[in-house]
C-alpha cells in the first residue's frame, strides 16, 4: 500500500535515509525537523511503499519554472529498503508519483541521481525518464 508518511513513521524513514547514506552521520532530529515541513506544506510531499512495515518511501518538492511553464516536482529521494530491492517497489512509487503529479497539474518530473549510481540510471532510464543534464552541488554548512 502507498500512503502519504505521518510523524509516527519518524524511526523507520530514518532507518530508511542511513541506507541511502550509509557513510554520512544520520541524526534523527534533522530527519524530525525537515519531516515536519513535508508534512504542513503544500509544496513537499512524501509517500511510503508500506506492507507490514515501510519498505520504501519517495519525497518531492514542487516549485514553479519557467521551462514547463507552470509547476515542476521534483523528486528528492527515493528509498528502497536493502532486502527489498527489485521487487518493483521503487517502480510503484515512481508510478504513483507521476499519476498523483498529473492530477495536481504538475507540467512534469525531474529529479538528479549521484554519478556512481549506474544502477540507479538504468532504473530511471527504464521508466521514461531522460538524462539532460549535470548536477553541480556546493556545500556550504556540516549537517
Amino acid at each position: 500500500m502507498i500512503r502519504k508518511i505521518q510523524k509516527t513513521d519518524l524511526n523507520e524513514i530514518t532507518l530508511l535515509f542511513k541506507q541511502l547514506w550509509p557513510d554520512t552521520f544520520i541524526k534523527q532530529e534533522n530527519i524530525a525537523s525537515i519531516l515536519d515541513k513535508y508534512l504542513t506544506d503544500e509544496n513537499y510531499e512524501i509517500y511510503c511503499f508500506e506492507k507490514e512495515k515501510i519498505l520504501g518511501l519517495i519525497t518531492l518538492s514542487k516549485r514553479p519554472a519557467f521551462f514547463y511553464g507552470g509547476k515542476v516536482a521534483v523528486i528528492e529521494d527515493i528509498i528502497v529498503d536493502k532486502g527489498k530491492r527489485r521487487f518493483g517497489i521503487g517502480r510503484k512509487l515512481v508510478k504513483f508519483v507521476e499519476r498523483e503529479m498529473k492530477t495536481q497539474g504538475i507540467k512534469g518530473i525531474e529529479l538528479s541521481s549521484d554519478l556512481y549510481r549506474h544502477e540507479a540510471h538504468q532504473f530511471w532510464e527504464k521508466l521514461g525518464y531522460e538524462k539532460s543534464a549535470f548536477q553541480f552541488r556546493k556545500i556550504l554548512n556540516n549537517r
